[in-house]
């Protein structure tokens, strides 16, 4: 096994094994690009990494194959306006697979609704010096708006939603 980082857009698979020199590998971000690091034999992110910003660079760390990928100038080179995506594979409830993108959307991370919890998406960026784990992040989301829903009332009912704020102080 091995970790594969790919860049969806230009469609190059990139063995971390291979090119990662003392367990580090960089790449310079690309606007418009899409990232993804998998396990080369789930074809799934792996369920370790761990996700941070360190100035305008995306750090995504996997401990048990002690790789580190740098997404150089990922908050530099691409802006609101030229976005870079990196999309990670989340736990989700149901048979679903969830999905976290990280991007340049906003200076911290998001909140999200209960139609994105439900969707499986959540999309967010990062401010410098936070980090978070993919798969444990979608967790906590659902458990938390699943929380809200329980106190408000018992969730969709169809009547109107109430409106809360969750992460970045955004209202939904």
């Amino acid at each position: 096994m091995s970790l594969i980082l790919i860049k969806a857009k230009s469609g190059q698979r990139i063995d971390l094994s291979k090119v990662a020199k003392k367990g580090k590998y960089v790449e310079l971000a690309v606007a418009g690009e899409e990232y993804h690091v998998i396990d080369s034999e789930t074809g799934k992110t792996p369920e370790d990494l761990q996700v941070s910003r360190s100035g305008s660079d995306l750090i995504i760390k996997s401990k048990k194959d002690k790789i580190e990928v740098i997404i150089d100038e990922f908050w530099g080179e691409c802006s609101a306006e030229q976005q870079c995506f990196a999309v990670f594979d989340s736990a989700a409830q149901g048979t679903e697979q969830g999905k976290v993108i990280v991007t340049q959307v906003e200076a911290e991370m998001s909140g999200f609704s209960s139609n994105d919890i439900a969707s499986g998406t959540l999309t967010t960026s990062l401010e410098n010096g936070q980090s978070f784990s993919p798969w444990a992040y979608a967790a906590g989301a659902a458990a938390l708006l699943g929380g809200i829903a329980l106190a408000a009332g018992g969730g969709s009912s169809g009547g109107k939603g109430s409106s809360h704020t969750w992460g970045g102080g955004r209202k939904h």
